[in-house]
């Protein structure tokens, strides 16, 4: 088509052309909503709102002047995939690269419970250091059925560990920012967890935002790749199963109770630089059990078992249409179906995993598919935990075969 008759072609298909810019600017719109878009002037707006609060006297935070006054902390960048959280981006502070986050802003209906309460003529009135105790302990308790300790509250209870604020008016801020930041589940997990190595390390705070250290997240397999990868590339796959299978053995014994991945993804794990641990990057969907069971069995009415579920923790719907069933499928279950199988489709495989290419043997083909749907139903999605005995026969193959190419290589 001659461009230059582009416009006479606009002119006569308006109502069309009209369709189409208005669905580009819509499907735009909705890439940048659910986070899988972003621009680096998003990061640079948040800073600067959370630096002008701090110089109102409402953020406060280690990371605060390094980022406001000091500009130590630079190269922003914005981060894309944060469903569910209103600021996600990447910067540099010194020789470490940080991830800031931000919770995303919640309705009025999700708002959650005040810090302070005003009396008739206005006033604020904070909780005392007991109250505010009890409060960030009860909230815990609610997120993760975990009870806190002295030390653990005094980490929860203040942005700096050891130092205490004496200014009243500087603590009732730094209440708000605290009581604010232990709304996110993520950010309490880095905190009572710091020790276990499992999460990125929780780096420091400015108001609203907490920054933890960045991991690069690990890469999606493409189908390309799964058709045509090399030997090295395949020992790679092989050894980062095993990783991930060595994680998940943590997760579920070295915690109080179980912690269940609920929302899982590739990209999800990530593997520090020069380090051959794995961590997992996601932590709003990580619940011990009984959590999980909590909020797919919280009676609430369904139509299908899907109506029950929390992302990739599974639940029934019962004969009497209630949601009243613990999770019944496990986070081996889940990793098998959605990272090491791949994307299925009435039991095809589409879009090949982790574990699925040419070199794929027939025996561990087998074993990944009665690893991902224990039962083998092909009518709805898996809802049942992975046997023992197949747990131990993933495991010890996908060892072996680490083993046997760590040594020829």
């Amino acid at each position: 088509m001659n461009i230059r008759r582009l416009p006479g072609f606009f002119y006569h298909y308006k109502f069309l052309t009209g369709g189409l810019v208005f669905t580009f600017i819509f499907i735009i719109y909705l890439l940048h909503h659910w986070g899988i878009v972003c621009t680096n002037l998003e990061a640079r707006r948040h800073v600067s709102n959370v630096c002008i609060n701090h110089k109102d006297g409402m953020a406060m935070g280690v990371l605060c002047e390094p980022l406001c006054s000091e500009h130590s902390i630079h190269s922003l960048a914005c981060e894309s995939l944060h469903s569910g959280k209103e600021a996600v981006f990447s910067a540099n502070w010194e020789t470490t690269r940080l991830i800031f986050k931000a919770a995303r802003i919640r309705s009025p209906s999700e708002q959650y419970e005040s810090l302070h309460w005003l009396d008739t003529l206005g006033y604020k009135h904070y909780p005392s250091e007991n109250e505010f105790g009890k409060m960030i302990s009860d909230l815990v308790f609610s997120k993760l059925n975990v009870t806190i300790g002295k030390r653990q509250l005094e980490k929860l209870s203040r942005l700096r560990l050891g130092h205490e604020e004496t200014d009243e008016k500087r603590r009732e801020c730094e209440m708000e920012n605290v009581w604010s930041l232990l709304q996110e589940n993520e950010y309490i997990v880095s905190i009572l967890y710091e020790d276990r190595d499992l999460f990125p390390r929780l780096i420091g705070t400015c108001g609203t935002f907490y920054a933890v250290e960045y991991v690069r997240p690990i890469e999606t397999p493409t189908t390309v790749l799964a058709l045509s990868d090399t030997t090295p590339e395949w020992a790679k796959r092989i050894k980062l199963a095993v990783m991930i299978l060595d994680l998940l053995d943590e997760l579920a014994e070295n915690f109080p109770e179980p912690l269940y991945l609920c929302d899982v993804k590739i990209n999800h794990f990530g593997l520090p630089a020069g380090e051959q641990r794995l961590k997992f990057l996601d932590l709003d969907a990580v619940f011990p059990r009984s959590v999980a069971n909590r909020i797919t069995s919280d009676g609430r009415d369904c139509v299908k078992h899907e109506d029950c579920d929390y992302f990739d923790c599974r639940s029934l719907c019962s004969p009497n249409k209630r949601c009243e069933s613990p999770v019944l499928n496990d986070n081996l279950q889940i990793i098998c179906e959605k990272i090491f199988l791949g994307w299925t489709l009435s039991g095809t495989i589409i879009i090949p995993g982790l574990l699925m290419s040419r070199r794929t043997t027939g025996s561990l083909a087998v074993l990944l598919r009665q690893c991902a749907n224990p039962h083998g139903d092909l009518s709805h999605l898996p809802r049942a935990s992975v046997s023992s005995a197949v747990r131990t026969r993933l495991y010890d193959m996908l060892t072996e075969m680490d083993r046997q190419y760590a040594a020829s290589m």
